[in-house]
């Protein structure tokens, strides 16, 4: 038993360090990769120095705080509709222990890696950093500010500004509407 035991802290280890080199792969700040993969930042350090020689140090300074920048324009509301949907089709698809709220820990962290890079996959040229993915979906979890819910005219996935005055509708059916 004491061998399983023994085994399942070095599995868990060496996902952690796993989850550190996709989260700086990414573009993650420093914080934000330790945060989420529960390693110091002078591990991480020496871990991208090892094996991201080419990567670059990352952005300095604290993460975004403003959904605003989810607003800006109906192609950024999209690129953030796309990116809260499939991170929370993915965590609702996983098991009861992962479908907590998005915040750091080892599972949601790889939770968050899979619906960044299935998101950039999808959406080559969107602008939108890994620490403005970390905002959005702990901010979706969370519901308070932002929420992802349904278009009531067309149905489709919206993400809605909670203490915006226009609410409800997509951006395409926001266009419909003004031409009307």
């Amino acid at each position: 038993m004491e061998t399983m035991h023994g085994n399942g802290r070095f599995d868990r280890y060496y996902r952690r360090i796993q989850l550190g080199l996709r989260l700086l792969s990414h573009g993650a700040r420093a914080q934000t990769a330790s945060e989420w993969s529960e390693l110091t930042p002078d591990r991480l350090v020496t871990l991208r120095r090892r094996w991201l020689p080419d990567a670059s140090e990352g952005l300095r300074g604290p993460a975004p705080t403003s959904f605003q920048i989810f607003f800006r324009s109906a192609l950024r509301t999209t690129h953030a509709t796309l990116f809260a949907t499939i991170h929370q089709t993915l965590c609702q698809d996983s098991d009861a222990s992962a479908k907590r709220e998005a915040h750091p820990s080892l599972e949601s962290g790889e939770f968050l890696c899979e619906a960044y890079e299935i998101f950039r996959e999808w959406e080559e040229d969107a602008d939108m950093g890994f620490d403005q993915a970390v905002l959005l979906a702990e901010g979706a979890a969370k519901g308070e500010v932002i929420k992802l819910a349904h278009c009531p005219r067309c149905r489709r996935a919206v993400l809605i500004d909670k203490l915006a005055r226009r609410r409800e509708t997509c951006p395409t059916c926001r266009r419909h509407s003004v031409n009307l």
